[in-house]
């Protein structure tokens, strides 16, 4: 074999073809987990809120609707260690059939759970997702 076809052979080029193309596969690749992560969790909060608002409506105490929204939250959420708001008292004369909404405020989750809506994809800026959790039910 001359020196000519040696220097022409192609015998590492699938190798350097998938270096060039196995980074983008996996910014795709982490990227879908990320958001994945993101949305598991803003599902399982948004369930959590609407449990506290049913627990609301039925007219249950503050202590009640926060160990709802705990139970609700698939153990992300523990009570004592986040805050939300009641728009109503349930329980006061003529507020049956009135809507009552709790939210759980993205600056009242505690640091873990707020942490996951921080979306960090290599060789992409990160970027912080601030979620709507609210949920709502009619007073009995």
């Amino acid at each position: 074999m001359t020196t000519r076809s040696k220097l022409r052979g192609e015998d590492g080029a699938a190798a350097v073809e998938f270096a060039l193309v196995v980074s983008l596969l996996f910014v795709l690749l982490f990227g879908i987990m990320e958001f994945g992560l993101a949305f598991f969790e803003l599902q399982n909060l948004r369930s959590a809120t609407r449990e506290g608002a049913r627990a609301a409506a039925i007219g249950g105490t503050p202590d009640e609707i926060e160990q709802a929204i705990a139970d609700g939250s698939s153990g992300s959420l523990s009570p004592g260690n986040f805050t939300y708001t009641v728009s109503r008292d349930c329980t006061t004369t003529g507020s049956k059939g009135q809507e009552v909404e709790v939210k759980l405020p993205y600056s009242g989750l505690p640091p873990t759970v707020a942490s996951t809506f921080e979306i960090n994809i290599p060789f992409i800026p990160a970027f912080t997702l601030s979620p709507d959790l609210r949920g709502s039910f009619r007073c009995e």
